[in-house]
């Protein structure tokens, strides 16, 4: 047994988690196995051969066509390997569900890269799904993990051991897929009204910008979310950030929890310096900046429901004269009147505010910028 860190967590290890073959037993098998890595680029229309933290932006976290993701841990030098793949993963049956409901990312474990998985694991799907791993045994590998995104976390919905038949992993992919229809619904304007709607340094990924078509229901929406006729405006960047979004979340659930009710965000603007936009999207808010604009309702980071009030802060580019605002949901909780003594929020309250349309919250966790 062994033990590595992740996250400052000692999780324990089974370093014969795998059988290792000698060389001979590894000849025979080459004459009798296909490698696994050809097989699935040609016979797996669901396989995303991207990383693992894309795999989740393209499955669980995809905005325009959401869906499971099937985590295939496998040895492909193992004869199980090659037996499952024949009869149960290349089935007509599962290799058409899986290319129509899932989106499917696999691993060829090995000794080398085995603390490399459960990192990469641990880091963007969670340490309890790393665990899964840790806890299987080599009898029951290969390995098809299905995730969904329920309440702001990726939970293992169910687990195809290599040992299972065709039909029985046809009914887990079915019951993984009914379970994800019920998963928590991503960011989406169109559900929050612009007019009723901890104070550490926070360390992120960077957000990834998709451009919004101009001629799509999507962009206008959010325009008109923004003013209403979106005359002024020259682009629509959507925002993606799976970590961001996993924060902001798990922070409305406890919040939503403690005050009873879910209506405890709003979706609010940002106005900053052209630059400072896209040091947001990279870093996320900075603390050090906290101040610079004023501190009249608190020393936190501040939005308004109003677009005209948060375009006062919009520093221009300045050559091109083009202004950048955020719109992010905001996680006002449960608000009070704020004063320029505040450098933290009240206890029991989750944002500070005023007579007017300012809300001020100090933790990046509180924030999920949507649109630039």
């Amino acid at each position: 047994m062994d033990s590595i860190e992740i996250n400052n967590t000692p999780i324990i290890t089974d370093e014969n988690i795998l059988t290792w073959y000698d060389d001979n037993k590894i000849i025979e098998q080459e004459q009798f196995c296909y490698s696994l890595a050809s097989q699935c680029t040609t016979a797996l229309s669901s396989l995303c051969q991207e990383s693992f933290d894309q795999a989740l932006m393209n499955s669980v976290f995809n905005s325009t066509n959401p869906r499971p993701l099937a985590l295939y841990i496998y040895d492909d030098q193992s004869p199980t390997t090659y037996i499952f793949n024949e009869f149960v993963l290349y089935s007509e049956s599962i290799n058409v569900y899986l290319a129509e409901q899932f989106i499917l990312w696999k691993w060829n474990l090995t000794k080398e890269n085995y603390h490399e998985l459960l990192t990469i694991v641990a880091t963007h799907a969670g340490e309890e799904v790393a665990a899964i791993i840790v806890s299987s045994p080599t009898e029951v590998y290969p390995l098809l993990i299905c995730l969904i995104f329920d309440q702001g976390q990726i939970k293992v919905e169910c687990i195809i051991q290599g040992i299972m038949s065709e039909s029985e992993a046809f009914g887990l992919l079915i019951q993984a897929r009914d379970a994800f229809g019920d998963r928590f619904e991503l960011p989406d304007t169109s559900g929050l009204s612009l007019t009723n709607i901890s104070t550490e340094n926070w360390s992120i990924p960077a957000s990834t910008l998709i451009q919004v078509p101009t001629a799509s229901d999507e962009f206008r929406r959010v325009a008109a979310d923004f003013d209403g006729g979106a005359s002024s405006i020259i682009r629509i960047d959507r925002i993606e950030n799976t970590i961001w979004l996993m924060q902001y979340l798990n922070q409305k659930q406890m919040v939503d929890a403690r005050l009873g009710y879910n209506d405890t965000e709003r979706l609010l603007f940002h106005g900053c310096p052209y630059a400072a936009a896209e040091q947001i999207l990279q870093q996320a808010f900075d603390h050090s900046r906290i101040g610079r604009n004023g501190t009249y309702y608190g020393h936190g980071f501040y939005f308004s429901t109003s677009r005209q009030v948060s375009d006062r802060f919009a520093v221009p580019n300045p050559s091109t004269r083009e202004k950048r605002i955020l719109m992010c949901r905001v996680l006002v909780g449960r608000s009070c009147e704020g004063d320029s003594t505040m450098r933290t929020c009240p206890s029991n309250y989750d944002s500070t505010t005023g007579k007017s349309n300012i809300y001020v919250v100090y933790s990046n966790r509180h924030i999920l910028p949507e649109y630039l």
